[in-house]
């Protein structure tokens, strides 16, 4: 049996919503508290003319593994997916489209020179997905893909596609470890990926937070947090102060940093601060018309330029017969630093439009460009510091989110943490633990 607690979350990300969906439905009398109106974090959905823009995921890793399929059975989520295509999806080098090594190219790819380095090629690419994160701890991506991949042109292609999966241009600071908790989620054999309508997502946990019992205060900064006697008490906002037996945090360290005033907890939590984020270059476009239907993404081996048909992979995004490109770049951890980059990455990224998509500048209706879009509040790079679940100075607080321990990258430390603090919240609160206590 489980004591029921009043807990707020505050932050209303996916780690937010998940960890609010979860206790919610458990019992807890459960409040988000966000600065935003609109619910999502990262990865909120917007719609303009005819389009649904979302800003961040947009694919589900791993729907049907732990914890991702544990978390939706719970909350009752079944969402529409479209597997993604390996016959459309799309390499690019020197101005030409070529078919995937892993897809209906598997041993005939132009990307790959050579039958015997195809094969080459399969047995490094499942070698580096399939292993165990086992590594010494300052072992990068780059550095393994280096030491264990002596043909250039094959490195190239793996290079691309491990970037494409971590979201990351900086491989030589990508840790492995981090790299292979994820690649063994991204690449399994269960339904790896999925796209989903995220907007979809997003209306569905806020049904079941209202459902349960549970309540949203949206456009609601808070400003610090209350701790009376070491153990938290609540939130305070600007218009007032919010009460409860636990907080839960889904937010990036900088804003943590601002909230917090109590010594023990500033002395706790200072490592993770100043720490590197990871940012992706996003340049949106919105068509007027579908300029081709034989593309779902194409992944340049260039300049770590990746473009996502949303017409195609979620077709729900686009409802006025037009064509919604996404198109990324993975930086550097140099140009991870500022914006200098910005006029380099739109060339990058307009020469693949130019050569693909013929016309793309007069059927351009609307574009968006986020010159450093935020992936993860703290980078998986060899050397940081990732946040633990809980406090060790604060009795009853909690973190969730991509900045968490939680293993992999992308989304899955956000579904893993989510998990994780549910369980131990209810743990803490339930009348077997209090009687041991």
């Amino acid at each position: 049996m489980i004591l029921v607690k009043k807990v707020i979350v505050v932050g209303a990300g996916l780690g937010g919503l998940f960890t609010a969906g979860l206790l919610a439905g458990r019992g807890h009398h459960v409040t988000v508290v966000e600065r935003s109106p609109i619910l999502g974090g990262r990865s909120h959905v917007l719609k303009k003319d005819g389009f649904t823009l979302p800003y961040g995921a947009h694919a589900i890793l791993a729907p049907k593994a732990p914890p991702v399929k544990r978390i939706f059975n719970e909350l009752n989520i079944d969402l529409m997916y479209n597997k993604a295509s390996l016959t459309k999806f799309k390499l690019f080098k020197d101005s030409k489209l070529l078919s995937t090594p892993l897809g209906s190219g598997i041993l005939s790819s132009p990307a790959i020179h050579g039958m015997m380095n195809h094969f080459v090629f399969l047995k490094k690419f499942i070698q580096m997905v399939k292993t165990k994160p086992t590594f010494e701890s300052n072992v990068t991506v780059d550095y393994w893909i280096n030491d264990n991949i002596k043909d250039v042109s094959i490195a190239k292609v793996i290079k691309a596609y491990a970037a494409l999966s971590v979201y990351d241009g900086a491989l030589d600071y990508y840790s492995m470890n981090a790299f292979v908790e994820l690649a063994n989620c991204e690449y399994s054999n269960t339904d790896p990926l999925a796209y989903a309508a995220y907007d979809e997502l997003l209306e569905k946990l806020k049904k079941h937070i209202l459902a349960n019992g549970g309540e949203f205060q949206l456009g609601c900064k808070v400003e610090a947090l209350i701790i009376q006697d070491g153990k938290l008490a609540g939130v305070q906002t600007k218009e007032q102060n919010l009460y409860a037996d636990t907080v839960v945090l889904n937010l990036p360290p900088k804003a943590i940093e601002n909230m917090i005033k109590y010594d023990s907890l500033i002395d706790e939590l200072s490592p993770y601060f100043n720490q590197t984020p990871q940012f992706v270059y996003v340049y949106d476009l919105m068509l007027s018309k579908p300029l081709r239907n034989d593309i779902t993404n194409i992944l340049d081996l260039d300049e770590n330029v990746y473009i996502n048909d949303y017409t195609l992979n979620v077709p729900s995004s686009v409802t006025n017969n037009g064509q919604l490109l996404s198109c990324l770049k993975f930086l550097s951890k140099h140009e991870q630093q500022d914006d200098q980059h910005t006029n380099q990455s739109k060339k990058s990224v307009e020469r693949i439009l130019d050569s693909v998509y013929t016309g793309w500048r007069q059927h351009t209706v609307g574009s968006r460009i986020i010159n450093r879009a935020m992936v993860n509040g703290i980078a998986r790079h060899t050397g940081n510091k990732l946040l633990p679940f809980e406090s060790k100075s604060v009795d009853s607080l909690y973190f969730v989110g991509d900045s968490t321990s939680g293993r992999g990258g992308l989304g899955l430390p956000v579904y893993e943490s989510a998990w994780v603090v549910s369980e131990k919240i209810d743990m803490k609160n339930s009348i077997k633990h209090v009687s041991k206590v």
